[in-house]
């Protein structure tokens, strides 16, 4: 694939979020921008993509997506040092358990600023900038495109699960926006589209009980997929790439369900 452009990851310092700024480095992206409120890790995953890539200039900022301020200033700093942004993946997310009567409003609200608000803000502030850009033009594509945005949502953002009221909503908050974002701003060159993970071996997915419970609970994640395992961070990261680059330039306000086949859905 081919993006001469800037590429912005949102949540980079694990899981899918460091996979997707790896396999830009190797997709031959040299303007690479990373940002998690985890500013350590993001210093680890820097070092690996300039071994991925000594000729990348990767930029790490620190940003806490729940303040606008931050993921404002998240935008003009990458913008400062490399005139624009092109390429985005919105990865930024977290997950607490708990049915409706039992998770407590607090617990709700911290899930929904990250999630859904965290989401809404990132786009808010790439969309703007990417109006103010000529527009680029691939080797993937005979079309010229401002930017391209993928919000990662999760297979809970296309179904429900009684013990995960605030995920599923927040998720399907995510699908809503990138639908919404993409049929608005397609006209202007820019495409918004959700990336929805099924169980993807990743920190998140630890979110299980110890002992005994924790082992049933995983072995009936795996029943319930048709390939019988669960999926690797980076084969998420792939998605991201064909969402993001011009190969799927008449791919907008959609979504991917990349979860390796749910039975009974």
């Amino acid at each position: 694939m081919h993006f001469p452009g800037v590429a912005l990851v949102v949540g980079a310092a694990s899981g899918i979020g460091k996979a997707t700024a790896l396999q830009y480095a190797a997709e031959g992206c040299l303007r690479i921008a990373i940002a998690d409120i985890q500013i350590s890790a993001l210093e680890q995953v820097q070092s690996e993509i300039q071994n991925i890539s000594h000729k990348a200039i990767v930029k790490t900022l620190k940003v806490d997506v729940t303040s606008l301020d931050s993921v404002q200033a998240m935008v003009d700093a990458v913008v400062k040092q490399f005139c624009r942004i092109d390429y985005c993946a919105n990865v930024a997310g977290i997950i607490e358990a708990g049915d409706t009567v039992n998770l407590s409003p607090s617990t709700f609200d911290k899930v929904y600023e990250v999630n859904l608000r965290g989401v809404f803000y990132c786009c808010r502030a790439e969309i703007a900038q990417m109006l103010k850009q000529t527009p680029l033009t691939s080797n993937d594509s005979t079309f010229p495109a401002r930017g391209a945005i993928c919000n990662v949502s999760s297979q809970a953002g296309l179904m429900g699960n009684g013990n995960l009221p605030s995920y599923v909503a927040t998720k399907h908050g995510v699908v809503g926006l990138s639908k919404s974002d993409g049929a608005k701003y397609a006209s202007q060159g820019i495409r918004v589209n959700a990336l929805c993970p099924g169980s993807i071996e990743t920190p998140m997915l630890g979110h299980l009980p110890g002992g005994e419970e924790g082992k049933r609970r995983a072995t009936e994640r795996v029943q319930e997929i048709a390939m019988g395992r669960v999926g690797q961070p980076a084969e998420m990261a792939q998605c991201i790439m064909f969402l993001t680059s011009g190969r799927s330039s008449f791919v907008t306000a959609t979504t991917l369900a990349a979860h390796g086949g749910i039975r009974n859905q």
